[in-house]
C-alpha cells in the first residue's frame, strides 16, 4: 500500500510539473483580457492563422477580467505569453510578482475621459471639485488623469477619486453618482453609443502616442524557447500591419472576439493605434510616476529598461 501511494504521489507531482513547465513541443499558453480591443492584434493572429503559418502552436489558457489576475497566472506558471496592460505588467514585474519580459507593444492611446452629454463640464479645468472614477490606482488611466489635470492647472487634491470597474462606470455616470470617468476602449465608445455620454478629452490629446497594452512572455519560457521569440514578434507585427490595411475585417474580428455592437467596436478601434514598437522613454516616464507615488518599490528606471526590455 505504501509503494502504491508513493507511485501515485510521484505521478501527481510529474503531472503538475509537466503542466507548469511545458516542454518545447507544447502549445504556447496565451492569455488576454476579456472584451479588450487593445488586444486586437492577438485576435487577428488567432483568427487569420498567423501563428500556425509561423509554425507555432497556440492554446488560449486564460481570459481574464483584469491585468493583476493575468499577472497572477504568470506567477503561477500557467501562461507563457500574454496580452495585458503595460501598467499592471510593469507593477507586477517591479514588485516581483511575475517574472516576465516585455516583447512588443500592442497598442498606443485608446483611453478617454467621459462625462454626461448634458454636463456643464466643458473642459478638464471644470473637473475641479468633481467625482471621477478610475479603473484602479497605478493604472495608465490614473497616470493620464493626473497628467490632464496638471496640464489644466487642477490640483489632484481638489477632486474626489473612486475606483470602479469600467463596465460599472457607465451605469454610475448615468445615475449621476459620478461626474466623469476615465477608461480604456471600448468603454468610452460604449458610453457614447448608448447615449447620454460624450468624450471630454481623448488620451491622444493628453499624452500623444502613450503606451497602453503590451505583449509579454514568461522569462522561463523565453529561456527554454529562444527560437520562438522572433516568430512571436513577427506574428504580432504582421497582425498590427493587417489591422491598418484591413480595417473592416479587423473590426469584424473585434466584434467576434468581444461580442460587442458593431458601432461600438468601430468607434473604439478608430481611437486606438496598433503598433509593435515599444517607446522606452515613455516606459521610463510611467515607471517614474509609479515610483514617485510609491506604487512600487524604489527603482532605477535605466535598470528597469535593461532588465525587462532586453529581449
Amino acid at each position: 500500500m505504501f509503494f502504491k501511494r508513493l507511485i501515485l504521489s510521484c505521478l501527481a507531482v510529474l503531472l503538475l510539473f509537466s503542466c507548469k513547465y511545458p516542454n518545447e513541443d507544447s502549445a504556447i499558453r496565451v492569455g488576454y483580457l476579456q472584451n479588450d480591443l487593445h488586444h486586437l492584434p492577438l485576435f487577428v493572429s488567432l483568427e487569420k492563422g498567423f501563428f500556425e503559418e509561423a509554425g507555432l502552436k497556440i492554446e488560449v489558457s486564460g481570459i481574464f477580467k483584469a491585468g493583476p489576475e493575468e499577472m497572477s497566472a504568470f506567477a503561477a506558471g500557467a501562461l507563457d505569453l500574454g496580452y495585458v496592460g503595460q501598467a499592471p505588467a510593469t507593477a507586477a514585474y517591479l514588485n516581483r510578482v511575475a517574472d516576465i519580459k516585455f516583447i512588443s507593444q500592442s497598442n498606443l492611446e485608446g483611453s478617454s475621459i467621459v462625462v454626461k452629454t448634458d454636463s456643464k463640464i466643458k473642459s478638464v479645468s471644470d473637473l475641479t471639485g468633481r467625482t471621477i472614477a478610475i479603473p484602479g490606482h497605478a493604472t495608465m488611466q490614473d497616470f493620464l488623469l493626473r497628467k490632464a489635470l496638471m496640464k489644466a492647472g487642477v490640483s489632484f487634491d481638489y477632486i474626489r477619486i473612486i475606483v470602479l470597474k469600467p463596465p460599472e462606470m457607465i451605469q454610475a455616470l448615468k445615475q449621476k453618482s459620478i461626474d466623469a470617468f476615465i477608461a480604456w476602449e471600448p468603454y468610452p465608445s460604449q458610453a457614447e453609443v448608448e447615449g447620454a455620454s460624450r468624450v471630454l478629452i481623448s488620451s491622444s490629446d493628453i499624452w500623444k502616442n502613450h503606451p497602453c497594452c503590451v505583449a509579454v512572455a514568461g522569462e522561463q519560457f523565453l529561456r527554454k524557447n529562444p527560437d520562438k521569440l522572433s516568430k512571436i514578434k513577427e506574428v504580432h507585427n504582421r497582425a498590427c500591419v493587417y489591422i491598418k490595411n484591413n480595417h473592416k475585417d479587423a473590426i469584424a474580428i473585434g466584434i467576434k472576439y468581444t461580442g460587442m455592437d458593431a458601432d461600438i467596436v468601430g468607434k473604439a478601434v478608430s481611437r486606438i493605434k496598433y503598433d509593435s514598437i515599444i517607446d522606452h522613454d515613455k516606459a521610463v516616464q510611467f515607471v517614474d510616476f509609479l515610483d514617485e507615488l510609491r506604487y512600487i518599490r524604489p527603482q532605477e528606471s535605466p535598470r528597469f529598461i535593461q532588465d525587462v526590455f532586453n529581449y
